[in-house]
């Protein structure tokens, strides 16, 4: 297959678009308004995310496609960024997914490096949110009690990232 051969594939690959339950093709008019009006293009996982303020649909679309999420977290996590932009979990915090799903997938990635610089990073900003924390205890010391004794199940952490976010 040579270089035109190829281009002319790709100007024909096609992607789901929630909003219309149909097919439609990459860099076609319907798509370039779809970017236009807020929609990510998830280009490594093939998948075209609404906008956030678009509930009903991203709901929708996330409850459809949620045997890929599945994938996503457990073969990279959740905490995957799309597009440099926002991250799966946030996504799906934002849109109110499910606290048991989300938990199953937070623990298969539970003792991943990056999961758990998040789970310290949501209970720092916890510890020291002036209208979260407990104000009568040292945030610090709080912090260390916590991360020390690993108390703090996806669960938990789950809570508080939902009282962030």
């Amino acid at each position: 297959m040579d270089i035109l051969d190829q281009s002319a594939d790709e100007a024909h690959e096609k992607i789901y678009n929630p909003k219309t339950n149909r097919m439609i093709i990459i860099n076609g008019s319907a798509y370039r308004k779809l970017i236009h009006d807020g929609y990510m293009h998830w280009r490594e996982e093939r998948i075209l995310i609404p906008p956030l303020h678009e509930m009903s649909i991203l709901r929708r679309y996330f409850s459809f496609i949620s045997y890929r999420i599945w994938a996503i977290a457990s073969e990279k996590s959740l905490l995957t960024v799309i597009n440099e932009k926002i991250s799966l979990l946030q996504i799906l915090l934002k849109v109110n997914w499910r606290d048991f799903t989300l938990c199953q997938l937070l623990k298969l990635c539970w003792e991943h490096k990056e999961t758990k610089a998040w789970r310290n990073n949501i209970l720092m900003k916890f510890l020291h949110h002036p209208n979260l924390a407990p104000s009568k205890h040292r945030p610090s010391a709080l912090y260390d009690a916590f991360t020390k004794t690993n108390a703090l199940r996806p669960e938990q952490i789950l809570a508080l990232a939902r009282a962030l976010y």
